[in-house]
């Protein structure tokens, strides 16, 4: 069985594999459209004076916990597919003990960074529970891998301007409602309204700082609040309560006057860890809020919770879309050896154009759990050929 020397090894694993979508976003394309807003867009963050917010109570109904799970997650699935891909890597030629020798920059707690050339093939799909991804399904993960990518830019977040070129390519008539930042633990994001989509969009920036990586770097769970039984990563969790009044009262309003909009969670990362924790905040206060009209979208994010907080989430029924690269490493962090386990319908892009789909709404190891420990931190940084962690 795997197992990490020391939980500082595994803190430092995350904190390396953060670094690969931590580039600074570079300030987006200047062209402007007939779409963008005259007016400036109210950017919240923790020096703005506003008027403090009371958000709505939790529904109680709707945090039970769950006491029969209709499928259970199997936290040891991840450290057996370590185990056997060791062993092929071995019969095959590969020197493990080279792997395992390397420093923190190319290995940390068994993962690599790089995968080597000789790393066991993708498997292909063979169990009954795994699709092909249909084109349509494509252009839909590829739609909301491009929104979230929008986040990394400056003119977005903090500037307010819906201007860059994958801002006008997948959302051409985007009016920004509120941009957002936290000067502690630099969480950004943002909220966008489509008419002519019908949606509103909660978007969160992923890993853009030496700060976010400390918050990732936090291993300790807490106590999920709404949920008896329930814990959830602290920093993700502290980061995401350092943010949510600094949207949600202009999400609610907006809610409110466009009630048949779908309102779609998405975020690539960190954002993405933010934007489960949104969602399920979201549905626990909005009694409108429901399986019809709520989603979302994660872009290569990282485990959030416990398997009582992974249930749960199954059990809201709220339509969980969950891509991962590759070969992504960021999507196996925190690992499963420290009772993590990631709640969402898996879609493994094997390229820009293929994905296979685990339908369980729980991670099992047909999909990306399946080529553990031979990961890598390229594959964090492009997903459906949409470039991640920079403003395009």
């Amino acid at each position: 069985m795997v197992s990490f020397t020391s939980i500082a090894q595994c803190v430092a694993l995350v904190s390396v594999v953060m670094i690969g979508s931590s580039t600074a976003a570079p300030t987006g394309n200047s062209a402007s459209s007939s779409s963008a807003s005259a007016a400036a867009v109210p950017h919240a963050t923790d020096n703005s004076t506003t008027v403090d917010f009371k958000f709505p109570p939790i529904i109680s109904s709707r945090t039970s916990p769950v006491t029969n799970p209709p499928f259970l997650g199997d936290l040891d699935a991840e450290t057996q597919s370590m185990e056997a891909n060791k062993k092929w890597f071995v019969q095959h030629g590969g020197n493990l003990t080279a792997i395992e020798k390397r420093d923190s920059s190319n290995t940390v707690a068994g993962f690599t960074l790089v995968a080597p050339e000789n790393a066991p093939p993708l498997p292909s799909a063979k169990a009954k529970a795994i699709v092909n991804a249909s084109s349509a399904q494509i252009t839909e993960f590829k739609h909301h891998a491009a929104i979230a990518s929008t986040a990394y830019c400056d003119t977005v977040v903090p500037s307010g301007k819906w201007t860059c070129t994958n801002c006008l390519k997948y959302v051409p008539d985007g009016k920004l409602i509120v941009t957002f930042s936290s000067a502690v633990r630099d969480i950004g994001g943002f909220v966008l309204r489509s008419d002519s989509k019908k949606t509103i969009y909660l978007v969160f920036r992923g890993t853009n700082s030496f700060t976010n990586w400390v918050v990732n770097a936090d291993f300790i769970k807490t106590r999920y609040k709404p949920v008896s039984g329930a814990e959830v990563h602290k920093g993700f969790y502290d980061a995401y309560n350092e943010v949510s009044s600094y949207f949600f009262s202009q999400l609610q309003e907006q809610h409110k006057k466009y009630a048949d909009y779908e309102i779609i969670v998405t975020g690539h990362s960190l954002g993405g860890a933010q934007a489960l924790l949104a969602t399920m905040d979201l549905y626990q206060r909005i009694p409108t809020l429901n399986t019809d009209n709520l989603k979302i979208y994660t872009v290569g994010s990282p485990r959030v919770g416990n398997s009582d907080f992974a249930y749960y989430v199954d059990s809201t029924g709220i339509p969980h879309s969950r891509s991962v690269n590759n070969r992504d490493i960021v999507p196996h962090v925190p690992p499963q050896s420290f009772g993590f386990l990631h709640p969402g319908v898996e879609a493994w892009a094997k390229s820009g154009t293929t994905a296979q789909i685990c339908t369980s709404n729980i991670e099992t190891n047909s999909c990306s759990n399946s080529i553990v420990p031979f990961t890598s931190i390229d594959d964090h940084r492009v997903y459906y050929d949409i470039q991640e962690g920079t403003c395009v």
